[in-house]
């Protein structure tokens, strides 16, 4: 799932970089930080409008609201493994479907979790090594994660056994 935000920002961040050939600078470490904040912040309303999603797709109304008035006990980050565990409260075969799909694709979930690790270090510790290349490829390698954690969640049907 690609999100329209953070291709506008690679996008804008590689068009300064490649007319001022400010690469490898302070710049594009700069450029490279604040993209990985936008990465996160997209990454993160995403989820939770996919959660959103699932919690309305809930036909029974007062099982609607018992849900949604404990929706803020979404996953508690959007690594990997916590999507994961947060699948595995609507049931084992939500988070195994979710492995599976990712067991077809480890790198993804590797890129995916570069970012999520990345932006971590900008925002609460010395900074992130990443270059603005390797987090440009970490999404646009990783951010299938969200498609199998969407298809995961809204499309598996297990009184169906899918």
């Amino acid at each position: 799932m690609r999100l329209a935000r953070i291709d506008k920002a690679l996008e804008d961040c590689e068009t300064h970089l490649n007319n001022t050939g400010a690469w490898n600078t302070e710049i594009e470490r700069l450029l490279t930080y604040s993209v990985l904040v936008i990465v996160y912040a997209e990454l993160e309303q995403a989820i939770e409008a996919i959660v959103q999603e699932k919690y309305t797709s809930i036909e029974t109304p007062a099982i609607r609201k018992f849900v949604e008035s404990g929706r803020d006990a979404g996953p508690r980050s959007i690594r990997s493994s916590e999507l994961a565990n947060f699948l595995d409260r609507f049931g084992d075969e939500y988070k195994s479907d979710f492995h599976t799909k990712i067991g077809e694709n480890p790198t993804a979930e590797t890129f995916y979790n570069n970012l999520i690790t990345n932006r971590h270090d900008t925002s609460h510790s010395s900074g992130s090594n990443a270059t603005f290349t390797e987090v440009k490829r970490f999404y646009e390698e990783g951010h299938v994660i969200l498609d199998f954690f969407r298809e995961s969640l809204l499309t598996l049907d297990p009184e169906d056994g899918v």
